[in-house]
């Protein structure tokens, strides 16, 4: 097998990792929340963050739309770069949410969103990657201080078995201006374990991430960090 082929393969590896690539929302990796902020009318949201897992680099970026505070788009892309292959690989996913009540007023929140995911392996040209339909669930706890979030869902990447997707996090204010945040996934046949600190460098406005995290599948299993930006109600 020529080398050529043989980066192919490797490149065609980091596309497929990186459609089964974890999306939710930050700080977390998978898991989507069903808050609904109440001055979330018309005002823009954006995030950045940098991985590394194993011997992958992942560079991300979102903005988020929210038309009211109970429906928002989101766009996603990723760059992730598989150093011990030297090839790299994007990702783009454009999602739509809807929140069916406030938590504010009930003490818990429901919705359901819904993603197309396209890829673009590296020197090709951009593919539809596949579709994901989520259903998140949020619980007010601590009296305001804390969140408890739970995800059921499918993914359907093109050509492959519809995976199954299920996820619960939790996060709980510590400290002025500072929370802790955990959570567990498991997306077909991958397993994800991730927690960290957020602290608000401005109240409500700009927050700065760190955290640690494990993936593990059935031939092997990775470990990494995350940084990560956010900026609020723009």
């Amino acid at each position: 097998m020529t080398q050529f082929h043989v980066n192919k393969l490797l490149l065609l590896a980091v596309l497929s990792a990186s459609l089964n690539a974890w999306a939710g929302d930050r700080p977390y990796l998978a898991t989507s929340t069903a808050v609904a902020e109440e001055d979330d009318d018309g005002v823009w949201s954006v995030a950045t963050a940098y991985q590394q897992v194993g011997i992958n680099k992942i560079l991300s970026g979102s903005v988020e739309y929210a038309f009211n505070p109970t429906n928002s788009i989101q766009f996603d892309l990723t760059h992730t770069l598989d150093t011990e292959a030297d090839s790299a690989g994007q990702e783009a996913e454009i999602e739509f949410k809807h929140l069916f009540n406030h938590i504010a007023r009930d003490g818990w929140g429901l919705g359901v969103s819904a993603s197309l995911v396209f890829a673009k392996p590296q020197d090709e040209v951009w593919r539809h990657g596949g579709v994901t339909l989520n259903v998140p669930f949020s619980l007010s706890l601590w009296e305001g201080d804390g969140l408890f979030h739970l995800n059921a869902g499918a993914m359907k990447p093109v050509d492959e078995n519809l995976q199954w997707t299920a996820s619960a996090a939790i996060e709980r204010k510590v400290a002025k201006g500072t929370t802790l945040f955990a959570e567990i996934a498991r997306q077909g046949d991958q397993n994800l374990l991730h927690g960290g600190v957020r602290y608000w460098l401005k109240k409500d406005k700009v927050a700065l991430d760190f955290s640690l995290q494990r993936t593990q599948g059935p031939d092997q299993s990775a470990e990494g960090f995350v940084i990560g930006l956010n900026l609020f109600d723009l």
